[in-house]
């Protein structure tokens, strides 16, 4: 059964709306999701052998390093009571390499930067009064944004995700606490296509060079303080499937951390994992979003195997 993709929430206009989900006419390009093949266990925690699109083969450990924290968790055991899988992945730093956001504001407003970092440290300004004091008024010309895009690279594993949640009848979404306007010319330029929910961002200004923020779905009742709560997605798409085993991949401790904590299944790496850890909540470690392939082909043939037995 595929989890049903056209389901409402609050967004940047205040209204609920259903996540953007752009078809092959708007991209101007068709996706492609297929990617080399791949030879998986049955069991979490069995090296799982892959053949890379360059033809080299590598073991990709497959362990989880949450165990012992909760005894009772068991992602296969919840998945074989499932009706469908819905996969939520971040985007910045986890289905592209760079953090979009970031390293524009460590190129052009270096300074800036540090100065409002330290206050989000300080608890003075929360993650998306950071980006609005950041973001609100910077001029970055549409031709300098499109150049500095063009040096984003895609996880090697992104289009192979989507591909595997394809072959699988998942549903794949990109949460994101970046913005729309990026994603649209990312999505363009790599002949990709995704639904997704994000923070808004358009030009203004007498040149069309400023740039214009709004949030995509604040929450005032979590800590993440983002433009986008991630936790409140997942609630959403629970409640209105509530057969539906929920994943969710990210890397980031701050727009990552309660969306993780929500879904039935976290992969989390960089600073996501040590906030995980420190909370005690399980998640399954992962380099690449290859690993989370290998990964969620063999929690669905566990899973498969305690509903046959």
């Amino acid at each position: 059964m595929v989890c049903g993709s056209a389901f409402f929430l609050y967004n940047h206009y205040g209204t609920f709306g259903p996540f953007h989900s752009p078809s092959a006419a708007q991209t101007g390009t068709s996706p492609s999701l297929r990617w080399p093949g791949t030879v998986c266990p049955v069991a979490l925690g069995r090296p799982c052998a892959r053949i890379s699109p360059q033809g080299n083969r590598r073991e990709t450990p497959l362990t989880r390093s949450s165990e012992g924290l909760t005894p009772n968790y068991d992602p296969a055991a919840k998945l074989a009571e499932s009706t469908c899988i819905t996969v939520f992945c971040d985007f910045d730093g986890t289905y592209s390499v760079q953090d979009v956001g970031s390293s524009i504001a460590r190129k052009y407003l270096g300074e800036r930067r540090t100065e409002l970092w330290d206050r989000y440290e300080q608890g003075i300004v929360d993650a998306w009064e950071y980006n609005v004091e950041l973001f609100t008024g910077f001029k970055l010309p549409p031709a300098d944004l499109h150049a500095f895009l063009e040096t984003i690279d895609l996880d090697p594993g992104a289009r192979e995700l989507q591909a595997w949640c394809a072959d699988n009848n998942a549903s794949f979404r990109i949460l994101s606490d970046g913005f729309d306007y990026n994603l649209d010319w990312l999505q363009r330029h790599n002949g990709v296509t995704f639904d997704y929910m994000c923070n808004h961002l358009e030009y203004t200004g007498v040149a069309a060079d400023e740039w214009q923020i709004a949030p995509g779905g604040r929450n005032a009742s979590c800590d993440c303080g983002t433009g986008t709560c991630k936790s409140q997605i997942i609630r959403a798409q629970s409640k209105q499937r509530p057969g539906a085993f929920t994943v969710h991949i990210g890397n980031g401790r701050v727009s990552d951390l309660c969306g993780a904590i929500e879904a039935d299944l976290a992969f989390a790496k960089d600073t996501l994992a040590p906030a995980l850890q420190e909370r005690k909540q399980p998640f399954e470690p992962f380099e690449t979003l290859v690993d989370v392939v290998d990964q969620l082909s063999a929690l669905v043939s566990e899973a498969q195997a305690l509903r046959a037995g």
